[in-house]
């Protein structure tokens, strides 16, 4: 059995194409460049583990990264820039966007559940570990853009704030979005 080790997303591309080679491979996925290219990476890899005698444990993780990159996009090209422009009332679109947004950090808590688990079973996230250190753990990160949205959101649906104090806030928003998505797992 041949052991791979994947740093990034090209280490996957240089992988042996399927076909080629009669030995079994061992996938050892470390990281992948960044949260953004996890999508891409998550299309490849399932190509060359289904075709040929391939192991890849970590599969399941890059799935939940490849998740999230979708729906960090989805937030950051779709959801947060209408609220940018929109006028000093809350209308019917910005309310809608405003709901849209509230479901995809809806969705980004759970996904950093989940990412927290499999950080558990692959143990990359210790019992225990001191709270100043939890923010550099990558489910913690997923959590806290989750909770800053929702919030964000919640603010703005419940009356506490209004949409102009969110258009000031979106480009704080982004940030943490853009951070996110540069973020290397």
């Amino acid at each position: 059995m041949v052991h791979k080790t994947i740093f990034s997303h090209a280490d996957l591309q240089a992988l042996p194409l399927p076909g080629r080679s009669d030995e079994e491979v061992c996938v050892e996925l470390v990281s992948v460049e960044s949260v953004s290219i996890a999508r891409e990476s998550y299309t490849l890899l399932p190509l060359l583990v289904d075709q040929r005698s391939c192991l890849c444990p970590q599969l399941d993780f890059l799935s939940l990264v490849a998740c999230l990159s979708l729906e960090l996009h989805k937030v950051e090209h779709d959801l947060l820039p209408p609220l940018q422009i929109q006028e000093a009332k809350l209308d019917r679109a910005s309310l809608e966007a405003l709901l849209f947004l509230k479901n995809s950090a809806i969705t980004l808590l759970r996904l950093a559940k989940r990412i927290k688990a499999i950080e558990q079973g692959l143990g990359l996230l210790e019992e225990g570990l001191e709270e100043g250190l939890q923010e550099h753990v990558f489910s913690c990160r997923v959590k806290g853009v989750g909770i800053s949205l929702v919030d964000s959101a919640d603010h703005v649906l419940g009356g506490t704030f209004n949409i102009v104090w969110l258009k000031a806030r979106v480009p704080f928003l982004l940030k943490l979005v853009n951070d996110l998505l540069s973020d290397s797992e």
